[in-house]
């Protein structure tokens, strides 16, 4: 094939290959995008060497057959080919030549069957029966897989749209499992050299799972990726030979031993130190820190976190009938999708009027959740590529900017340090049983089969709850004016709290503005609100 550059044209990227026996050039369109013109261009100039191969020696110049012709034109279309059958007869060619003329046409990317019927002799043996079986027993004769011109990428992302179609709801979207494991299958298809099907056989699949076994560089941290990580992955591979062994339209099936294929993943002394140490938590002066820096909005979901031990996502989904704000005890009521388990949860004062608040100023919409942003968008929403929105981590990570002002060593946990804050605070008081039943975990016990014959003693955890309340009074106390929405929020809370002792101290505002930098103005402002003066 000549050697010049694809150019692209009105009609795409097109290009002659090959003469037809009309003694014309064959011409072939190959579409509008230059990566995938440039892949059909190579499959299509693979076809045609094989039929100079096949031409070299005999008088005469190489032209497309039809049947390869017929291949060339499907690739060039982006479509699926299957070969008519190629007819076989012992002492025309050797079964093994047989199947190398069909591989190559195979590795091309075009879909080709063997002969649906056809007998052979290899050796001392006879084999006789349908395509696959004789496909696999050839493979095992001469010791080595043979090509299906099917590959692990094209199956993964066929993967991924069966996801997509088994996991979706009415609305059309997709549940949090479903995004979840697509995420996963992108890393796998990242993670993994694509391959032809036929390159899977016992050793072909362990070098894949051996991969994630020995905890692979991640590439967006730079580090070894997760112990708990990879095992989500190598069960998320499992899951995608199996989809793949019993679906008709991928040609690959378990081999032999497949069962044996070891999934446990390299434990290092890293694991161990990380497994054993203590999960990260909030202390009392730092809860009182970041109830008192905290916007009306930031504290809305940190004391739902701390009273309820809700994530981001839990917190982010609240809708308005899960409240019972009226109730002689306030709480909240609401069944956890992802466990199918019934999550209760007595109300603190402050989290009760925040709730209160954010109902009554919520604008009109059809939205059945509680908290709205400016726009009228939930919290907890997919975004347009199917990811979820990442409002709540920004709000949480512009509240700890704030504070490490002021407290520069301040720790930097992520929002669901709450959650695990509130859990451990409810362990202490109540127990175990009583936490699992805080974070509205499935089993409450080591028995399993416990919440089939007895209910969970809500009683106890209200009590723990309320309980709570009152050793971190202090917390809701540093907060002189909770759901009073600031007119600017960027001066600080310790700046506040200076300007007001220097004006006792008899510092002129206009010193005072000087020294921190700040308008006049600005000091008039926060000394108006002195009635009600920060802890």
């Amino acid at each position: 094939m000549r050697q010049t550059k694809l150019k692209p044209t009105k009609r795409g990227y097109v290009r002659n290959l090959g003469r037809l026996t009309s003694g014309s050039q064959a011409k072939f369109y190959l579409g509008n995008e230059r990566s995938a013109a440039l892949a059909r261009l190579n499959q299509i100039a693979t076809l045609w060497q094989q039929v100079e191969d096949r031409q070299e020696g005999r008088p005469g110049k190489a032209v497309w057959d039809d049947e390869t012709l017929k291949a060339a034109r499907a690739i060039e279309k982006g479509e699926p080919f299957s070969a008519a059958p190629y007819q076989f007869s012992t002492g025309v060619e050797s079964a093994e030549k047989y199947f190398a003329r069909v591989n190559a046409l195979q590795r091309t990317g075009a879909l080709v069957k063997p002969s649906e019927a056809f007998k052979y002799e290899l050796g001392r043996r006879d084999l006789v029966g349908d395509v696959e079986n004789s496909h696999d027993e050839l493979s095992r004769a001469i010791g080595k897989p043979l090509a299906t011109g099917q590959t692990l990428h094209q199956a993964l992302r066929a993967f991924q749209d069966s996801i997509r179609n088994e996991y979706e709801q009415p609305d059309g979207s997709i549940t949090d499992n479903a995004n979840s494991k697509i995420r996963q299958t992108k890393t796998i298809m990242t993670s993994l050299p694509d391959c032809d099907l036929g390159e899977l056989d016992y050793a072909g699949c362990d070098s894949k799972f051996a991969v994630f076994r020995k905890k692979p560089i991640s590439k967006k941290y730079g580090e070894p990726m997760r112990r708990k990580s990879c095992q989500n992955y190598i069960g998320e591979m499992g899951r995608f030979f199996r989809w793949l062994h019993i679906s008709k339209e991928w040609r690959w099936r378990y081999p032999e031993d497949f069962a044996l294929i070891s999934r446990k993943v390299i434990e290092t002394d890293d694991d161990v130190e990380r497994e054993a140490e203590d999960v990260p938590t909030w202390s009392l002066e730092q809860l009182k820190i970041l109830n008192e820096y905290a916007t009306p909005k930031e504290r809305i979901f940190l004391l739902l976190g701390l009273n309820c031990s809700y994530g981001a996502d839990q917190s982010g989904r609240l809708r308005i009938k899960h409240m019972h704000l009226d109730h002689k005890l306030p709480h909240i009521r609401r069944v956890r999708r992802k466990k199918k388990i019934l999550s209760m949860h007595a109300l603190w004062t402050q989290t009760k009027e925040g709730l209160q608040h954010f109902l009554d100023a919520r604008q009109k919409s059809d939205s059945p959740y509680l908290l709205l942003t400016e726009n009228g968008l939930p919290y907890w929403r997919l975004t347009k590529g199917g990811n979820r929105a990442q409002v709540i981590p920004r709000l949480w990570s512009d509240l700890l900017d704030r504070i490490h002002k002021d407290f520069p060593d301040f720790p930097r946990h992520p929002f669901n340090t709450l959650r695990d804050t509130s859990a451990d605070a409810i362990r202490k008081i109540a127990g175990a049983e009583t936490a699992s039943i805080h974070l509205a975990h499935k089993h409450q016990s080591k028995d399993e089969n416990l919440g089939r014959y007895t209910n969970p003693t809500r009683r106890k955890h209200f009590r723990a709850i309320q309980r709570l309340e009152q050793k971190w009074q202090a917390v809701f106390e540093a907060a002189s004016a909770p759901w009073q929405q600031p007119k600017k929020v960027y001066t600080s809370v310790a700046t506040v709290k200076s300007i007001r002792t220097l004006k006792s101290q008899g510092v002129a505002p206009k010193d005072i503005a000087m020294q921190f930098g700040i308008s006049t103005a600005t000091v008039y402002r926060h000394l108006e609100k002195q009635k009600a003066p920060l802890k």
